[in-house]
């Protein structure tokens, strides 16, 4: 009955999360898309503009995220991953898993990868990464606080993150070329607190395979010149989703 249960819920939820990210994003104040002091163009204010379609999009999004709250719903009924019903986080001491603590680690999984999404739209897009959404992130690590060891996983992931990306930038100026943007950095800051140590190495390891690969083909192939600037921020929100998805449990 449990089970039935979470697979009717994450069917429930999914259905709901995948539209809900075309809508809000359709809505989203202009100011959110921009620099600070910057005027919004008019393709941000005007109302009857979609910045994504509602079709096909809200049903490829619900049909991702049907997917996502089944696997974090249903992974402790996984042995080959976690065994006994045991959870492994970064850092914690592998601890029997009630019910209930399954249900909350799957909503906070759910809600990061939920502003992760939103994140990569916004700079795919827009070449912009909202701070509004960065801090939710970071709020967000709260929900898996409960089953890290100490305070120092997260902290930990926090200075690797930002540390590395902080690092990437650091070079590019002295090589007076634009690598990195500090919304790149507050991003790889704020998903360290969430994924801890491991994590964070983890996807950020391979947002950068994951970029040079895309970079690499597009080269290859002509659509992309040598002096086009990539944003990371779909890529690195890309390789956190995926680790939430394969790797947290």
């Amino acid at each position: 009955m449990i089970t039935i249960i979470k697979i009717a819920s994450s069917i429930l939820v999914g259905f709901f999360a995948g539209p809900a990210i075309v809508y809000f994003f359709n809505r989203l104040p202009a100011k959110w898309l921009c620099d600070y002091g910057e005027t919004p163009p008019t393709e941000l204010t005007d109302p009857n503009v979609k910045r994504i379609k509602e079709n096909p999009w809200r049903w490829v999004y619900a049909v991702g995220f049907i997917c996502l709250c089944l696997r974090l719903s249903l992974a402790n009924l996984v042995p080959s991953v976690v065994q006994g019903g045991h959870v492994f986080l970064s850092g914690l001491q592998a601890e029997p898993l009630s019910d209930l603590d399954c249900a909350q680690l799957a909503l906070a999984g759910l809600v990061v990868c939920w502003l992760l999404l939103m994140i990569a739209l916004a700079d795919l897009k827009y070449m912009i990464i909202p701070d509004q959404f960065v801090i939710m992130l970071a709020i967000s690590a709260i929900g898996f606080m409960p089953f890290r060891g100490n305070m120092m996983q997260p902290l930990l992931g926090l200075a690797i993150g930002g540390g590395a990306m902080l690092l990437l930038a650091g070079i590019g100026a002295l090589a007076k070329r634009e690598t990195i943007g500090f919304g790149d950095v507050k991003l790889c800051a704020a998903l360290g607190l969430v994924l801890g140590v491991r994590g964070t190495i983890c996807a950020l390891i391979l947002a950068v395979l994951a970029a040079g690969a895309y970079a690499a083909v597009g080269l290859a192939r002509g659509r992309l010149k040598k002096t086009d600037h990539l944003p990371m921020g779909p890529f690195i929100c890309g390789s956190a989703m995926a680790y939430i998805f394969i790797a947290l449990w």
